[in-house]
């Protein structure tokens, strides 16, 4: 499969969520941000935690 993936894996969490196939990095950023204020009570992401997410993407 193509396009960028992620996991909250990769930056340290305790979570089985994974993105796969994102045309973007933006979209990753959208269905992270909204699985993180459901799984994780994170209303917003913080500044930190959006810096791991970032370098966790990849292709």
């Amino acid at each position: 499969m193509t396009g960028y993936n992620f996991a909250c894996k990769d930056i340290g969490m305790t979570c089985g969520f994974e993105i796969r196939g994102a045309t973007s990095k933006d979209e990753i950023f959208q269905e992270a941000a909204a699985h993180a204020k459901v799984a994780h009570k994170m209303a917003t992401i913080p500044p930190d935690v959006a810096t791991k997410v970032s370098a966790a993407i990849h292709a």
